[in-house]
């Protein structure tokens, strides 16, 4: 994607959620990592060190670095795939925003290769700690130990419903079923002449957005002209306005998915984005 602005970089450093993103009542949304708990947050941003990425920097170094790191992200969004980038030609990434994980989920307590590569999307700053450090809290911490596999386990399950999106919904369904993701994760709402809008940061766009939804540029073109020209999506330099109504069709195929009888089904769409706050 282009070099964004900087007033786009300061928006998007804002991670928002509910009034704590200690409580875990936040629905799993494709290809977003969760809020990581603040005890763990703490803990690597104490032990941690910084390290600033250019757009498709790796996030550990080399490539073909050994994931042993956990690595959060301060500023800036990340990416994380499948294999390698250097051998898949059309990555289908999900991404990390600040006060997420980048990685070092995947193998905390096996050690064993991760299979994907890591990178940034836009300029990002990240702060990483040896798995070995917070592994060894754990055996010290069930309390500590308990999180961490809970967060993991949050993660897994937002890049299994990423792939269902992947497998099952046409490329304008997947386009959607991420701005209901950026949405939850930056939008308010605004009404407009009785018309429910989102107001949001520009969403990802060129290649970004391409491996996101998973597609061919051609692909993303149509799917995001068709928006466009509906009335539906109104892009404003470094912010986007969306109709509500659009998002919904996709929103009630992710509810209906999911078990009715699980501890948490999710909420209306509309009551999720109403119940966001800064931290």
């Amino acid at each position: 994607m282009r070099p964004p602005s900087a007033n786009w970089l300061k928006e998007i450093e804002i991670f928002r959620n509910r009034s704590s993103d200690d409580s875990y009542d936040i629905p799993t949304y494709p290809w977003l990592a969760p809020p990581l708990h603040s005890k763990i947050r703490s803990l690597i941003e104490r032990w941690g060190v910084e390290k600033e990425l250019a757009p498709k920097d790796p996030v550990l170094g080399a490539v073909n670095d050994k994931v042993n790191k956990l690595v959060l992200v301060k500023s800036g969004i990340t990416a994380r795939c499948f294999g390698s980038v250097l051998s898949v030609p059309r990555p289908a990434i999900a991404f990390s925003i600040p006060g997420r994980l980048a990685c070092g989920n995947l193998n905390f307590f096996s050690h064993r290769p991760c299979i994907g590569s890591y990178f940034a999307l836009v300029p990002s700053v990240v702060v990483m700690v040896p798995q070995s450090l917070l592994y060894s809290l754990c055996e010290k911490d069930p309390e500590l130990l308990m999180l961490i596999a809970k967060e993991f386990e949050l993660m897994n399950l937002s890049d299994r419903l990423g792939f269902g999106v992947h497998s099952i919904l046409g490329v304008e369904e997947r386009l959607l079923s991420y701005f209901i993701t950026w949405t939850v994760a930056f939008g308010r709402e605004e009404v407009i002449d009785g018309v429910s809008w989102i107001r949001m940061p520009a969403p990802l766009r060129g290649e970004a957005l391409q491996f996101v939804v998973n597609c061919s540029a051609a692909a993303l073109e149509r799917a995001l002209g068709n928006l466009k020209s509906s009335g539906m999506l109104v892009l404003q330099n470094d912010t986007a306005l969306i109709q509500l109504s659009c998002l919904l069709p996709v929103h009630r195929w992710i509810r209906n998915i999911e078990e009715r009888s699980s501890d948490l089904y999710r909420d209306p769409l509309k009551k999720i984005i109403s119940d966001t706050a800064p931290l």
